[in-house]
């Protein structure tokens, strides 16, 4: 089996059970895996695809939904910078964070605009952790939707499983 279609079966699976499996355990504190990051946006861009962009944008700040859990959320962004959904600060919908720089000088939406324009990425970058509001060492992933948007997600640095 060819690894993308390995990868849209996951994404399926993700999208299917996810209500189910949190449901289960709302463990938000176990480590995750870059693959499963990879999976929970790949999931995301199924869904948006499958049910359009308005549905998605809303799904995607839906607290209690199956793209929020935890430090692991949906974000959504246009190619101009301007916030369309973000499940872990939904106040910064609707902001234009082209500009946004991190600690380290990093302009942080333009790299991840240049990612996304690419078709997907990884990024390292420094975010303010929504539970502890601290900043802290973030790897982004993200991945392009269509021309007029794109999705991501990631993981703090100490939340990573090593697996």
């Amino acid at each position: 089996m060819n690894k993308k279609l390995l990868r849209i079966l996951l994404a399926s699976f993700v999208v299917l059970f996810a209500g189910y499996s949190l449901s289960l355990a709302e463990d938000y504190s176990r480590p995750v895996t870059p693959d499963e990051v990879e999976a929970f946006v790949d999931s995301a861009v199924e869904y948006a695809l499958a049910n359009g962009k308005e549905i998605a944008l809303a799904e995607f700040m839906r607290q209690d939904g199956p793209f929020v859990r935890g430090n692991l959320y949906i974000f959504a962004y246009d190619f101009e910078g301007k916030v369309l959904s973000h499940g872990g600060q939904p106040e910064l919908v609707n902001q234009n964070l082209i500009e946004k720089t991190d600690t380290d000088g990093k302009k942080i939406i333009r790299e991840l605009i240049g990612l996304a324009l690419k078709g997907s990425g990884w990024l390292r970058y420094n975010w303010e952790d929504r539970l502890t509001r601290t900043i802290r060492p973030k790897l982004g992933y993200v991945k392009k939707v269509d021309d007029s948007w794109w999705l991501g997600s990631g993981l703090y640095e100490d939340e990573m499983s090593q697996d």
